[in-house]
Order: C-alpha cells, then structure tokens, then sequence
C-alpha cells in the first residue's frame, strides 16, 4: 500500500497526482462574449470516486490523490487581478484536503512588479505549491524581462513554475511567434537554473510541437543550464479531440529521459476540466469516462514499450515526480549539486535579482526596516 508523504494510506491499485487542473470562467475558443463556468465541482467528478481504469485489458481501480490548479478567472488578460483571483482559489483549498493552489500569475498586466503575488505567499505561508503563467493569454513572450521578478520569488520560495508552452506555426512549416514556445521557457529558465520549470502540455499542438519541446528539455539536461520539466496533458492528441492511444510522442520522450537517468522530468496532467473533461462531450464519452481512458491508455502503452521497468516509470510519471517536485522537494534540498552554476550562469543570476528588486521597490521602501526576511532585505 502506498503511502505519501503527509503518513496518508493511498489504498488503491494507482494513485494519481493531476499536476494541471483548474478551476474559474475561460473563455470558449477565445470568444470573450461566450464563457464556460468551471466550479469545485467540476473536478471533483475526478476524485470524489474511484477511477475505473483498463490497462492491459484489465480492469483496475486509481485514485486521484491531490490536484494542482489555478484559477482560469486570473490566467486571462480582462478576468480578475492577482489578489482576487488567488485568494478565489485558496478559499477552496482550505476546503479539501486533496486541492493544491498554484499562484496564477500576470506579469504584463503589473508590469514585472510581483509585489501583489510576493504579500500572497507572505500572507498563506506553505498554501501556494507553485507559480502559474500562461504567456499566449497575455501576450507576453515567456523569456521576456517583466517575468524576472516572480522568478526571483520562486526561487526565493522553492516554488515550482508552471508555464502554458505552445509552438505555433504558419502552414508552411515557419513559426509564428515565441510568445509560449519552449525555446522561450528555456531562455527564461537558464536564468534561474536553481527553479524548476515546467512547459505545460509539452509543446501543445502535433508531433512537430511536441518535438520542439522535447529538443529544449534534453538540451537543458544535457547542458546542466536549467531545471526543465514538461507536463503531458494533450501530448498526442489529435486536431478532432481524439486521443492517439499510442501515444509517440510520450513514448519517445521517455526513451530519450531513460538515456540521462531523468525521467523525474516528466508529469502526468490534463488541464481538466477543458476539453473533453468538461468542456465538450468527446467520442461519447462523460468527462470522467475520458480521464479514464487517458490514465488507460497511456499505462497500457507505457507496459507495451517499457515491460521491466513500466511499473517504476507509471508510479514516478502519475505520482512520484509530482510528489517530490511541489511536496518533498528533494532538488531544493540538494540544487547546488544537480545544476553547473557556470560564470554567465552567475553573472544571469545577479542581473535577475537586480531587476527583480526594481519591481519589487515599493516592498523594499516599506518593509525593510519591519522585517529581516521580506524579500528585498
């Protein structure tokens, strides 16, 4: 029987850790005038019960055992601001056990000045398990200067960041913008190589996307430059909203992580309740029917591929490395031994840092004195 790492018995044949899930209004294919309401509710239709799972062809019961959201009414340029947004969601939290808030965060809109999200963290000591961006919603390229100052308070805080990633390209191959792309996230995480960085849903979009991703991950572990990770909520997902049950891209990935002893870099997420788990009935399927499938699917392609080790990759891919990123967090713990903290490395560092205190000048002038650990001392 599992147990995790707050003494719980986990007693079903798989826990789960959703690591991308959400709550809040979005607006329905970008049409402001249309918007979908997602409560509590809405992903409690995934783990107020038992998922009936089918790996293998056969039938198996999991739990999701914790979820890590943010509020979508805050990850949108016209929805609410930081503190409201935020504390929507802490109000939930405080309700169940199972729920844990990432601070959605909007740099464009307070122009780098992280002052609002730093009084948060400051104020709900340990409620926050990470920082949340979405880059393509408010138009702000991800390794841009205005993100430093919330980087500095991750780092400050040991706070996981998760960042909506997407490549977007023109039909013939050539790439739009690098507003959300990982070649972005990657610029922005060598910068702070100590804070762990996820690119949510590895790149979005087709195989093409997926691999651009892919190549920045292995090229940040190779390199020693960051701490990328990638979540793999619509990873091999089809234009129809349709479920590639081989799963390629994933299968490719792991291959690639097993070569460098890094397949802690992996997350399992869905973005629940968007798309089929909420926002649209897909091949007939309720939304908790499709979660089934897809925690199924990819287990039974994972015992497929890797036999031997396809137990220890579905308990570190659906659990562990979720575990010990936002809960344990074993690399806080040990970060100036897993990253080479080269001259430029340093020299990024200082710079950062001297921007971040520019945001965050209105904290400096009225706390300094109060208190020795604000986070302008």
């Amino acid at each position: 029987m599992k147990v995790d790492n707050f003494g719980n018995k986990l007693g079903f044949t798989g826990a789960i850790i959703d690591s991308h899930m959400h709550v809040g209004n979005w607006p329905r294919n970008g049409n402001r005038n249309d918007m979908l309401h997602f409560d509590k509710s809405s992903i409690d239709t995934f783990t107020r019960t038992p998922l009936n799972v089918n790996i293998q062809g056969q039938p198996q019961q999991d739990e999701v055992v914790k979820v890590i959201f943010s509020n979508l009414n805050a990850l949108y340029a016209e929805g609410k601001d930081e503190l409201e947004g935020n504390r929507e969601i802490l109000s939930i939290c405080e309700k169940d056990s199972k729920y844990y808030a990432l601070a959605a965060c909007q740099p464009s809109k307070t122009e780098g000045n992280a002052v609002k999200i730093n009084n948060l963290i400051q104020e709900n000591p340990g409620k926050f398990v990470g920082l949340k961006f979405h880059p393509r919603s408010f138009g702000a390229q991800a390794d841009s200067e205005i993100y430093q100052s919330y980087m500095f308070l991750a780092d400050r805080y040991k706070l996981p960041c998760l960042f909506h990633c997407d490549v977007q390209v023109k039909p013939d191959g050539k790439l739009v913008d690098k507003i959300s792309s990982p070649e972005a996230i990657h610029n922005l995480a060598r910068k702070f190589p100590n804070v762990p960085v996820i690119m949510g849903h590895m790149g979005a979009g087709d195989a093409k996307s997926h691999q651009n991703a892919i190549d920045e991950l292995l090229k940040s572990i190779d390199d020693r430059d960051s701490r990328l990770y990638v979540d793999i909520s619509w990873v091999d997902w089809g234009k129809d909203g349709q479920s590639n049950t081989n799963k390629p891209s994933i299968v490719k990935l792991i291959k690639e992580l097993q070569k460098r002893n890094a397949t802690d870099r992996i997350l399992f997420g869905t973005d629940a309740p968007l798309g089929c788990f909420g926002e649209a009935p897909s091949n007939g399927l309720n939304p908790k029917q499709a979660y089934e499938k897809v925690v199924g699917d990819l287990k039974t392609v994972i015992k497929e591929n890797f036999k031997d080790q396809a137990d220890d990759l579905i308990d570190k891919i659906f659990y562990k490395n979720a575990d010990n990123l936002f809960f344990k967090k074993d690399w806080a713990i040990s970060e100036t031994k897993k990253v080479k903290n080269t001259p430029i490395i340093k020299i990024l560092g200082m710079v950062a840092g001297v921007l971040a205190l520019i945001g965050l000048g209105g904290v400096l002038m009225d706390k300094m004195s109060a208190k020795e650990d604000n986070v302008n001392k």
